[in-house]
């Protein structure tokens, strides 16, 4: 065996995917120095060579994003026909569910299929303790009977030179607004977030405003590394289409996490749906405000608490929704929040008048789960 892990990853296209490799590099390389690390696009089958790879190592590592979902043997981790192929641990570090609803009651029964149950199988027999980035995750796996595993939070959470610092009042001149994905499939939705960022706009007139695309404007970028429908992208387009017919700069922030973290770091205040957003705020103990649009975001606020406002009051997912949705182009799943508008702008005049209290208690929170996030890599093979 090798001193190295080799790690899989699920960075495409998406900036906060690249985060959550660039930041589990360098805590490897902090906390893990003793290792050295291989780097696999998850989605893809391992070769012969790939295989010999692996097998040569201390443990496979699955890392991060919401790729707990049904069917994640095909859709996220290829690997191999048959997981015996792999002869070293197979261990899952900071790995998300994907729910839209995101309500707790989703965890007990959470769909996987026979395949997925086998990997977390694999997985739970490993020897070794794996991590989850929420507590509904844990929850979603422990329903399971998968009981190895410890609610470590992302590894985007964790920048090394901010655990254990003090939060500072920020000083506001540069606000960004991150755009949702909902608005794809929800005409609603869409309506709510151009709402926002009107709103947002007007609150900070005399302030820098910008709205953010974590996923490529460019169509072939994103065709190319999602293999998404033309719809995906066209949604995008018209969206920056209409941003500029309100005079409204937007950005593009995708491709790499020094785009993210090169872009965030110039943000005073962070308003939006993109959950790595929020996080990279939160681990720069910045302001931030994040929308749910789906279970993703609702599961941060039970890690790191903090202001996490619902964008959608309910989800519609019976069988006639279902069934309406195929049937109908214009079928509408989602009932957006119509106040949330307002909300936005009192928990930002609030959080002001108590000195930034949540913000302060997500840093506290995020340095503690730091404590458990090196309890998960010091059992490490």
């Amino acid at each position: 065996m090798k001193n190295r892990y080799v790690i899989l990853t699920g960075s495409k296209n998406n900036a906060g995917d690249f985060l959550i490799k660039f930041r589990a590099k360098q805590l490897f390389k902090e906390l893990r120095s003793d290792r050295k690390i291989i780097d696999f696009n998850g989605w893809e089958e391992f070769d012969e060579e790939k295989l010999k790879t692996v097998n040569e190592s201390k443990a496979l590592i699955l890392i991060g994003g919401p790729a707990l979902v049904k069917g994640m043997r095909e859709r996220i981790y290829k690997m191999t026909n048959n997981l015996d192929d792999i002869k070293v641990p197979i261990i899952m570090m900071g790995v998300g569910w994907k729910s839209i609803s995101g309500n707790w009651e989703d965890t007990y029964n959470y769909p996987l299929n026979e395949e997925d149950i086998k990997l977390l199988e694999k997985v739970n027999n490993s020897g070794y303790i794996s991590s989850v980035r929420d507590y509904h995750t844990l929850n979603s796996i422990r329903f399971k009977g998968f009981e190895n595993f410890l609610m470590t939070g992302c590894p985007a959470y964790y920048d090394l030179d901010f655990i254990g610092k003090e939060f500072l009042q920020p000083t506001i001149n540069k606000v960004a607004f991150s755009l949702g994905v909902s608005f794809i499939e929800s005409s609603s939705m869409e309506k709510l977030m151009k709402e926002n960022i009107l709103e947002c706009k007007h609150k900070f007139e005399d302030k820098e405003f910008e709205v953010v695309f974590h996923h490529a404007l460019d169509k072939e970028k994103f065709m190319s590394s999602h293999g998404s429908t033309t719809k995906h992208s066209d949604k995008h387009n018209k969206f920056a289409n209409w941003l500029d017919s309100q005079n409204i700069k937007y950005v593009d922030i995708s491709g790499s996490a020094e785009n993210l973290i090169n872009y965030y770091k110039t943000v005073d205040l962070h308003i939006g749906y993109r959950v790595h957003a929020h996080i990279f705020m939160n681990s720069l103990s910045k302001f931030s405000i994040l929308i749910s649009e789906d279970g993703r975001a609702k599961a941060t606020k039970d890690v790191i608490g903090g202001i996490v406002l619902d964008g959608f009051i309910r989800f519609k997912n019976d069988f006639l929704s279902k069934v309406l949705n195929k049937l109908l182009r214009n079928h509408d799943k989602y009932n957006s929040n119509i106040y949330l508008n307002k909300e936005i702008i009192d928990n930002i005049k609030y959080e002001n008048s108590i000195n930034f209290m949540r913000i302060k208690n997500s840093r506290k929170q995020i340095d503690n789960n730091f404590e458990v996030m090196k309890q998960f890599l010091k059992q490490l093979p």
